[in-house]
């Protein structure tokens, strides 16, 4: 099943695009749009919206089904009553649009349906919407916690159909200090990790995915600054779309300018999608 939380703004009907090429690719070709009533937008922009969508999802051949839920205290508590619980379940959001004090992500439903572990959800900040949510060319930023990149094959598998170029990179992180006092030979010996974790990301992608290996290629740079790094790569590759994973840590930092999501959301010139997958 999968899921679109559309809020009726500008920005959700950027989202959207990636919503309808999503559905395509998924089994069902359907798309579940969950709009809870909030007042922002009178029934008429919002019926002329949904048209709008629905067209779209008509040329894809992909089913639009609008679910209009009653205005929620909670707009996510709403959302994580309709949605049922589990790996089935895709569910696609918006970050803000525009930073603010709390940053993209920070304080907003996108948040709080990550956080919750409800289903997987994918959270998009879009940069570039005349994308129409087909980038192409994708960054895939993996983590030192190899373990846990199955979950970020649920979406991924259905970007899989449009992407071009896969850009794989692992950043092994280090301290400001040592990376200064690191030798050519220590250099390479912390790279060597790295660059085992990017052919194990490959031979899963290449068994899971079907995605051919011509597409695929890998990096693995010894930085002190992870963000850092992952927005270098994106605009050295020319990639369209940063998809990286966000961990409970990640989420529950209140520090936003530190913070390695928020800092990606913010000085990104592609969009970015945040994913968050269950088991």
């Amino acid at each position: 099943m999968l899921l679109f939380a559309y809020d009726g703004s500008v920005n959700g009907d950027w989202v959207s695009h990636y919503a309808v090429q999503l559905a395509a690719a998924h089994q069902e070709h359907r798309l579940n749009l969950v709009y809870v009533r909030d007042g922002r937008a009178n029934d008429t922009e919002l019926k002329g919206k949904l048209g709008r969508l629905a067209h779209e999802c008509g040329r894809q051949e992909v089913e639009l089904l609008p679910h209009l839920l009653p205005r929620a205290r909670s707009v996510s508590d709403a959302i994580h009553e309709f949605i049922p619980a589990g790996s089935d379940s895709y569910l696609i959001c918006g970050t803000r649009a525009r930073e603010r004090h709390g940053g993209y992500l920070s304080g907003t439903t996108a948040e709080r349906l990550l956080r919750s572990g409800h289903c997987n959800v994918l959270a998009l900040r879009v940069v570039q919407p005349g994308l129409l949510g087909s980038p192409q060319r994708l960054l895939l930023p993996v983590s030192e916690r190899i373990g846990d990149f199955h979950l970020a094959l649920p979406f991924l598998r259905l970007f899989g159909p449009q992407v071009s170029h896969l850009h794989i990179l692992s950043v092994a992180q280090v301290s400001s200090g040592r990376l200064r006092r690191m030798s050519h030979e220590k250099t390479e010996y912390s790279r060597a990790p790295g660059e085992v974790r990017c052919e194990r990301v490959e031979e899963m992608i290449r068994e899971r995915l079907g995605l051919g290996g011509k597409i695929m290629d890998a990096q693995v740079v010894v930085s002190d600054d992870v963000p850092k790094e992952i927005l270098i790569a994106a605009n050295k590759t020319k990639s369209r779309l940063i998809y990286m994973g966000a961990s409970q840590r990640n989420l529950t930092e209140r520090f936003v300018y530190g913070n390695p999501i928020e800092r990606v959301l913010r000085d990104a010139t592609c969009d970015v999608a945040i994913y968050r997958g269950v088991d």
